[in-house]
Protein backbone atom coordinates (compact mmCIF):
# COMPACT_ATOMS: atom_id res chain seq x y z
CA UNK A 1 0.00 0.00 0.00
CA UNK A 2 1.25 3.50 -1.02
CA UNK A 3 1.61 6.04 1.38
CA UNK A 4 -0.82 8.77 -0.72
CA UNK A 5 -3.46 5.30 -0.37
CA UNK A 6 -2.83 4.88 3.01
CA UNK A 7 -3.35 8.19 3.91
CA UNK A 8 -7.10 8.63 1.89
CA UNK A 9 -8.11 5.43 3.74
CA UNK A 10 -7.04 6.87 6.98
CA UNK A 11 -9.34 10.16 5.95
CA UNK A 12 -12.33 7.70 5.17
CA UNK A 13 -11.80 5.90 8.42
CA UNK A 14 -11.39 9.18 10.24
CA UNK A 15 -14.39 10.64 8.55
CA UNK A 16 -16.56 7.95 8.98
CA UNK A 17 -16.01 8.34 12.95
CA UNK A 18 -17.82 11.53 13.05
CA UNK A 19 -21.03 10.51 12.32
CA UNK A 20 -22.63 9.18 15.15
CA UNK A 21 -23.89 5.69 15.50
CA UNK A 22 -27.30 5.52 13.89
CA UNK A 23 -27.16 9.07 12.42
CA UNK A 24 -29.17 9.53 9.43
CA UNK A 25 -28.65 11.98 6.94
CA UNK A 26 -31.50 14.84 7.41
CA UNK A 27 -34.17 14.99 4.39
CA UNK A 28 -34.38 18.31 2.49
CA UNK A 29 -37.72 18.05 0.20
CA UNK A 30 -40.70 20.28 -1.07
CA UNK A 31 -43.88 20.05 -0.13
CA UNK A 32 -47.59 22.44 -0.20
CA UNK A 33 -48.51 24.01 2.99
CA UNK A 34 -51.81 23.29 3.45
CA UNK A 35 -52.49 24.80 6.97
CA UNK A 36 -50.92 26.81 9.60
CA UNK A 37 -51.84 25.70 13.34
CA UNK A 38 -50.08 28.66 14.75
CA UNK A 39 -46.81 30.50 14.68
CA UNK A 40 -44.34 27.44 14.56
CA UNK A 41 -46.63 24.58 13.56
CA UNK A 42 -47.65 23.98 9.96
CA UNK A 43 -49.09 21.25 8.27
CA UNK A 44 -48.14 19.80 4.79
CA UNK A 45 -48.69 17.85 1.61
CA UNK A 46 -45.34 15.64 1.04
CA UNK A 47 -45.66 12.17 -1.18
CA UNK A 48 -49.53 12.81 -1.01
CA UNK A 49 -49.73 12.68 2.86
CA UNK A 50 -50.56 15.50 5.44
CA UNK A 51 -47.61 15.79 7.64
CA UNK A 52 -47.18 17.96 11.14
CA UNK A 53 -43.90 20.14 10.96
CA UNK A 54 -42.83 22.48 13.84
CA UNK A 55 -40.63 24.66 13.26
CA UNK A 56 -36.67 23.88 14.77
CA UNK A 57 -34.61 25.76 17.15
CA UNK A 58 -37.17 28.40 17.76
CA UNK A 59 -40.77 28.14 19.65
CA UNK A 60 -43.61 30.82 18.98
CA UNK A 61 -45.85 32.50 22.25
CA UNK A 62 -49.11 30.48 22.27
CA UNK A 63 -52.47 31.38 20.56
CA UNK A 64 -53.81 33.53 23.42
CA UNK A 65 -50.91 34.82 24.07
CA UNK A 66 -49.50 37.95 23.29
CA UNK A 67 -48.30 37.77 19.73
CA UNK A 68 -49.42 34.78 19.43
CA UNK A 69 -51.68 35.52 16.92
CA UNK A 70 -48.80 38.37 15.35
CA UNK A 71 -46.86 34.84 14.81
CA UNK A 72 -49.67 32.99 12.99
CA UNK A 73 -50.44 35.76 10.86
CA UNK A 74 -46.93 36.00 9.95
CA UNK A 75 -46.16 32.26 9.13
CA UNK A 76 -49.44 31.79 7.28
CA UNK A 77 -48.76 35.17 4.82
CA UNK A 78 -45.31 33.63 4.58
CA UNK A 79 -46.28 30.14 3.71
CA UNK A 80 -49.89 29.00 3.49
CA UNK A 81 -50.81 27.60 0.35
CA UNK A 82 -46.90 27.78 -1.60
CA UNK A 83 -44.85 25.31 -2.13
CA UNK A 84 -42.01 25.44 0.71
CA UNK A 85 -38.52 23.86 1.26
CA UNK A 86 -38.79 21.23 4.71
CA UNK A 87 -35.17 20.85 5.93
CA UNK A 88 -35.71 18.32 8.51
CA UNK A 89 -34.04 17.75 11.92
CA UNK A 90 -35.66 14.66 12.72
CA UNK A 91 -39.16 13.91 14.62
CA UNK A 92 -39.97 14.77 18.14
CA UNK A 93 -42.13 12.37 20.75
CA UNK A 94 -45.18 12.82 18.79
CA UNK A 95 -44.23 11.76 15.72
CA UNK A 96 -44.15 15.72 14.30
CA UNK A 97 -41.61 16.60 11.79
CA UNK A 98 -38.86 19.14 13.35
CA UNK A 99 -37.81 21.39 10.41
CA UNK A 100 -36.40 24.62 9.11
CA UNK A 101 -38.99 25.73 6.82
CA UNK A 102 -37.80 28.23 3.36
CA UNK A 103 -39.77 30.24 1.82
CA UNK A 104 -40.31 30.06 -1.73
CA UNK A 105 -37.66 33.25 -2.08
CA UNK A 106 -35.01 31.19 -0.23
CA UNK A 107 -35.67 32.69 3.03
CA UNK A 108 -35.67 31.44 6.29
CA UNK A 109 -38.91 31.30 8.08
CA UNK A 110 -37.25 30.07 11.64
CA UNK A 111 -34.91 33.05 11.56
CA UNK A 112 -37.53 35.57 9.90
CA UNK A 113 -39.91 34.60 13.50
CA UNK A 114 -36.69 35.23 15.72
CA UNK A 115 -36.21 37.90 14.02
CA UNK A 116 -39.15 39.93 13.75
CA UNK A 117 -39.44 39.55 18.05
CA UNK A 118 -42.53 36.67 17.42
CA UNK A 119 -40.72 33.75 18.73
CA UNK A 120 -37.95 33.11 21.28
CA UNK A 121 -34.69 31.45 20.23
CA UNK A 122 -34.76 27.60 21.79
CA UNK A 123 -31.40 27.25 23.75
CA UNK A 124 -32.43 23.81 25.00
CA UNK A 125 -32.55 22.15 21.87
CA UNK A 126 -30.48 24.35 19.33
CA UNK A 127 -27.89 25.77 21.62
CA UNK A 128 -25.35 25.80 18.59
CA UNK A 129 -27.26 27.96 16.34
CA UNK A 130 -25.78 30.79 16.63
CA UNK A 131 -27.69 32.61 13.83
CA UNK A 132 -31.10 32.13 15.94
CA UNK A 133 -29.20 33.31 19.11
CA UNK A 134 -27.78 36.29 17.35
CA UNK A 135 -31.14 37.01 15.93
CA UNK A 136 -33.14 36.22 19.14
CA UNK A 137 -30.13 38.69 20.99
CA UNK A 138 -31.07 41.89 18.68
CA UNK A 139 -34.64 41.52 18.79
CA UNK A 140 -34.39 41.73 22.57
CA UNK A 141 -32.42 44.37 22.83
CA UNK A 142 -34.18 46.27 19.97
CA UNK A 143 -37.61 45.82 21.24
CA UNK A 144 -38.85 44.22 18.61
CA UNK A 145 -42.29 42.23 19.01
CA UNK A 146 -42.46 40.34 22.44
CA UNK A 147 -39.51 41.93 23.35
CA UNK A 148 -41.74 45.40 23.86
CA UNK A 149 -42.17 43.66 27.03
CA UNK A 150 -39.42 43.40 30.07
CA UNK A 151 -39.84 40.01 30.38
CA UNK A 152 -42.34 38.00 28.59
CA UNK A 153 -43.32 34.87 29.37
CA UNK A 154 -41.92 32.26 27.19
CA UNK A 155 -44.85 29.65 25.51
CA UNK A 156 -43.34 26.72 27.65
CA UNK A 157 -43.98 28.70 30.90
CA UNK A 158 -47.44 29.94 29.04
CA UNK A 159 -48.23 26.36 28.09
CA UNK A 160 -47.75 24.72 32.00
CA UNK A 161 -50.29 26.98 33.29
CA UNK A 162 -47.73 29.12 35.27
CA UNK A 163 -48.50 32.52 33.58
CA UNK A 164 -47.18 34.82 36.46
CA UNK A 165 -44.03 33.00 36.23
CA UNK A 166 -41.40 35.79 35.29
CA UNK A 167 -38.62 33.52 33.59
CA UNK A 168 -35.12 34.29 31.51
CA UNK A 169 -33.72 32.71 28.78
CA UNK A 170 -29.95 31.59 30.32
CA UNK A 171 -28.19 33.23 27.60
CA UNK A 172 -24.93 30.90 27.00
Amino acid sequence: MTKTSFKLQLMVVLSMATVPAGAALAETYTAQCVSVVDGDTLNVMHNGAKQKVILYGMDCPEIGQSFGEQAKQFTDQSCFRKTITIEEHGQDKNGRTIAVVLLPDGSNLNQQLVQQGLAWWSDKYAPNDLTLKQLNETAKAGHVGLWVDDHPIPPWIFRNGQRNVQAVIKQK
